[in-house]
């Protein structure tokens, strides 16, 4: 493992203690060196001063030459009175004796201000001999204030011109890195349909960016974009319309990133894009509001929608493979989660996707290599148990032996938009399966809400029975209550030319979902099918057996079919015929089971109803039965 890289705050903080501590030191030196000028400049002041109280007092010589004693006293020098700066002065004799003193009448320092007072001590002389000493007191704060604003002013334009030199600096920076990156290889050719950089380009310019970030201590933000369905636009439209319509997601993105983002076309349907810290913030928005307009193609509009896996390396990442790997993951999580939508990496988020996306590899897999099953559950007469169809059941196997429920392949299958092609493979084979069978025998099919989504599913349909060569009063179309939500005038029309073509409708899981009557008498279902839930609380509850009673009744009113699920128990069966379901359904009267085995399944319903009708005294030819 490599060692992990400074965190930027502190990596900033040390900066920002150095910078500190330099700004102190200079201070301190401007400080030192500005009283030394102001004291330079003081000692200029009193030499001047002195020069001139000695060529104006001819006769000082002789005060500092005569003896000391009572007749020469301390002699203050009236006639010649310190202006400015200097505050007074004291003369001394080469005893150093005071013989003259002399004080400024009043300071010349304005109240409030900083005073600079420094004493000065220089020769005097005559005839090139010392005769004496003059000390004056010196009051230096003009200059040495002149001085500090000088310094300040200075610094002040020494610190913009620094924060501007950082400033282009990193601009420069970031520049560069953009630049690198776009740059990060002259021999690497641009995708040939949408002009972007290809997976090549693609991955090195990603390693460029991971390794300039662990360099300048910032985060990568890499997004992976996938277009939800775009197979099925291609199949549609042809591939030249397809790689029209990746020019224009390229050209899209481009705008909607801008220069300062790297955006790349990485192979069929996926792109990548690059951002850094400062642009990455805004980029998950920026992404999914690129696919909120449709596109317009010639005089068509076609609207197309993205799943976005986005991952960050702020998580301290040593190599840019993890990052690649992690925004994948969050891709395939938006894939199994539905699509149109953006997934953000996170351990937990992605482990609880882990499993749909195990189904949803299943089910790619089972629609690639057509490893799905069906299986039949025989539905009988409530009154006298008799054959009277069979309802297709999909099943799914792993190579391995596991068994898949459909609670749980088909939702997955739904979000991954595989649903309509394995329903219409469902329809088939159960149309071809029941073909073969007596034809006094139905077949009941299960659709999904999604398979009426692109207005297709009538004209499959009609082609489905012209391959197989069914008669269409022998299927039965079975659809949820979900199929009540939203605009339900498309779904109702579909089916309404199911019914024209003689097909049955069912309701299916009536009792569980949405239920309405306004949805039962908007569309004249052929049967209504009650959930097995209605079936089992009945045995304990008497409120679920009123209300199964009313369901049937309402059912018989509106004049549908009713068909009881999950009968287990001779009191089920005899339970729901006393209450009018005309079929039923369960465990008693059958398992779903494989094709193989309904040919012997039908034989033996058959000769039990021929017995029946005999009172048990015919025997019937299986070969005959199955061939009538």
């Amino acid at each position: 493992m490599g060692s992990r890289k400074t965190p930027r705050f502190l990596t900033n903080a040390f900066l920002f203690c150095v910078g500190a501590l330099l700004l102190i030191v200079g201070i301190n030196f401007a400080r030192v060196e500005i009283n030394r000028l102001a004291h330079d400049k003081a000692v200029e002041l009193a030499h001047g001063w002195s020069t001139q109280i000695v060529i104006n007092t001819p006769f000082l010589p002789k005060i500092l030459a005569a003896p000391r004693g009572e007749a020469q006293p301390i002699r203050n020098l009236g006639n010649i009175q310190p202006v400015g700066p200097v505050l007074g002065y004291r003369i001394y004799d080469l005893t150093g004796d005071l013989r003259v003193l002399v004080d400024a009448p009043a300071s010349s320092t304005d109240a409030g201000k900083p005073v600079f007072h420094t004493q000065i001590a220089l020769p005097i002389t005559t005839g090139g001999e010392k005769i004496g000493t003059i000390v004056s007191d010196v009051d230096a704060s003009g200059f040495h204030e002149v001085l500090m604003a000088g310094a300040i002013k200075i610094g002040l334009i020494l610190s913009l011109a620094l924060s501007f030199l950082m400033a282009v600096s990193m601009m420069v920076k970031l520049s560069s890195r953009k630049e690198a990156l776009r740059n990060s290889t002259h021999l690497t050719q641009n995708d040939s349909v949408t002009g972007m950089p290809d997976q090549p380009a693609f991955l090195e310019m990603l390693a460029t960016a991971h390794s300039q970030e662990v360099a300048q201590h910032t985060t990568t933000n890499l997004y992976l974009l996938n277009l939800d369905r775009f197979a099925r636009v291609n199949e549609r439209l042809g591939n030249s319309v397809g790689n029209v319509l990746l020019r224009l997601v390229a050209e899209r993105l481009r705008l909607a990133c801008g220069k300062t983002v790297v955006c790349a076309h990485i192979n069929g349907d996926t792109f990548g894009v690059i951002a850094d810290e400062r642009t990455g913030k805004r980029m998950q928005q920026t992404l999914q509001q690129a696919f909120l307009q449709p596109f317009n193609f010639g005089q068509s509009v076609i609207r197309l929608s993205a799943s976005i896996g986005a991952a960050t390396s702020t998580a301290g990442l040593h190599t840019s493979d993890e990052l690649h790997r992690q925004a994948e993951l969050a891709l395939r999580a938006a894939k199994t989660n539905g699509g149109q939508q953006l997934v953000a990496y996170d351990s937990d988020t992605v482990a609880e996707f882990r499993e749909i996306d195990r189904i949803a590899t299943l089910v790619e897999d089972a629609c690639q290599n057509n490893d799905f099953e069906l299986h039949y559950q025989p539905v009988v007469d409530a009154t006298t148990r008799k054959l009277c169809s069979f309802e297709a059941l999909l099943r799914l196997t792993t190579v391995d032996g596991e068994k898949i429920g459909p609670d749980s392949f088909i939702p997955v299958a739904e979000r991954i938009g595989r649903i309509e092609e394995i329903g219409l493979w469902t329809l088939r084979e159960a149309c071809r399966t029941v073909a073969g069978l007596p034809k006094h025998i139905g077949m009941a099919v299960n659709l999904s809400v999604q398979q009426f989504n692109s207005g297709n599913l009538v004209s499959e349909v009609v082609k489905i029975i012209k391959d197989t060569r069914v008669d269409p009063a022998r299927i039965e179309l079975e659809v949820t209550e979900g199929i009540m939500i939203g605009d339900t005038d498309p779904a109702f029309r579909q089916l309404s030319q199911l019914q024209e073509l003689g097909i049955k409708i069912a309701l299916d899981d009536f009792g569980t979902g949405y239920s309405s009557l306004n949805y039962l008498w908007r569309f004249n279902f052929d049967k209504l099918k009650v959930d097995q839930a209605f079936i089992r609380a009945s045995d304990h509850n008497p409120k679920a057996h009123a209300l199964l009673s009313k369901i049937v009744e309402v059912g018989r009113l509106l004049d549908m079919k009713v068909t009881a699920e999950g009968i287990e128990t001779e009191t089920h069966a005899t339970r729901v015929a006393d209450l009018g379901c005309d079929y039923s359904q369960g465990y008693l009267f059958g398992k779903a089971i494989p094709q193989t085995s309904l040919a012997s399944v039908v034989i033996s319903e058959f000769a039990e109803y021929i017995r029946r009708q005999t009172g048990g005294q015919a025997d019937v030819d299986g070969t005959e039965a199955a061939s009538s």
